[in-house]
């Protein structure tokens, strides 16, 4: 039996509350079920580590920026590919971030779990489809 359950949440790891009220704010039409809020790497990886079999509280998408003080984005997408065989569900990773560096979208596309590079600013009509794309796929 699949333990893995398929509840649309999205998890956004930025440093900039601004940016997570505006996220929620736009889902008020509830594109995504719940939306959770990281603003450090270490905290979300430990997160992800400690509900890796646990497929309720692993997110279905995850919204990561680059530019995070201390360990930044390219910090978490180096640890999530370690730990991502272990997680028991496919999570879609989009890039949402304010670099527009050709070296910095070269560089994601390294990552084949990452879907999209998005440079902010962030549009409802990303927002939606993003979302659409995702319920699609339960």
């Amino acid at each position: 039996m699949n333990t893995c359950l398929q509840t649309k949440t999205l998890l956004v790891l930025d440093d900039d509350d601004l940016f997570h009220r505006i996220l929620t704010f736009a889902n008020k039409p509830n594109f995504f079920h719940h939306i959770y809020h990281h603003f450090e790497v270490e905290a979300l990886i430990d997160y992800l580590s400690l509900n890796k079999q646990l497929a309720a509280n692993l997110p279905d998408v995850i919204f990561v920026d680059l530019s995070i003080p201390v360990n930044d984005g390219w910090n978490f997408l180096n640890t999530y590919e370690e730990i991502r065989a272990s997680l028991c569900k496919e999570i879609n990773v989009y890039i949402l971030t304010a670099s527009v560096r050709k070296s910095d979208r070269e560089r994601a596309s390294g990552y084949t779990f990452v879907k999209q590079f998005i440079s902010k600013p962030f549009t409802m009509d990303q927002f939606r489809e993003i979302a659409g794309f995702n319920a699609l796929r339960s």
